[in-house]
C-alpha cells in the first residue's frame, strides 16, 4: 500500500537534483535510504526505540510545571525551541498576554507550537524566559 507524504517545494527540488532519467520521488528518496543505511545507520527496529523516538520531551528552563506557569503569567512571554527528529531545531518567541491562572499551559502549547509534533518531528520542545538566539 503506498502512502502520500507532504514535503516543502524546496525539499521536492533537493530530490529532484538527485533524480537521473525517469527516476521518480520514491526512487530517489529510496537511493538516498540506502546510502544511509549503507554508511552504518540502522533504521529503528525495536518498539523500545520507535516508542522513544515518538515521545514528546517538554523542559521548563529548569523548573517544574508549576512554578514555569506562574512565572509565565508574570513575564507574559517566552521562548520555546523546538528539535526535529533531523537534528535541526528551531527556537520562537512566544506572546503569552491572555494566558492566565485558568489557562492550561500543556493545551496552549499543543494547540499551538506543539500542534502535530508527531508529523512534523518534533521530539522535544524546551521552554525558557532567556533568547535562545542570544545565548
Amino acid at each position: 500500500m503506498s502512502q502520500v507524504i507532504r514535503i516543502t517545494e524546496k525539499l521536492y527540488n533537493r530530490l529532484k537534483s538527485h533524480a537521473e532519467g525517469f527516476d521518480t520521488p520514491a526512487s530517489v528518496i529510496e537511493k538516498i535510504v540506502n546510502a544511509y543505511e549503507a554508511n552504518g545507520f540502522k533504521p529503528t527496529t525495536t518498539m523500545q526505540e520507535i516508542v522513544a523516538s515518538t515521545k514528546l520531551e517538554i523542559e521548563f528552563d529548569g523548573m517544574t510545571e508549576v512554578v514555569f506557569k506562574k512565572a509565565l503569567i508574570k513575564n507574559k512571554s517566552a521562548y520555546i525551541t523546538l528539535f526535529f527528529t533531523d537534528g535541526t531545531s528551531k527556537s520562537k518567541f512566544w506572546k503569552a498576554s491572555k494566558f492566565s491562572e485558568d489557562s492550561n499551559l500543556g493545551a496552549n502549547l499543543r494547540s499551538g507550537f506543539l500542534r502535530g509534533w508527531r508529523s512534523k518531528g518534533i521530539y522535544k520542545a524546551v521552554l525558557s524566559f532567556n533568547d535562545p538566539e542570544s545565548a
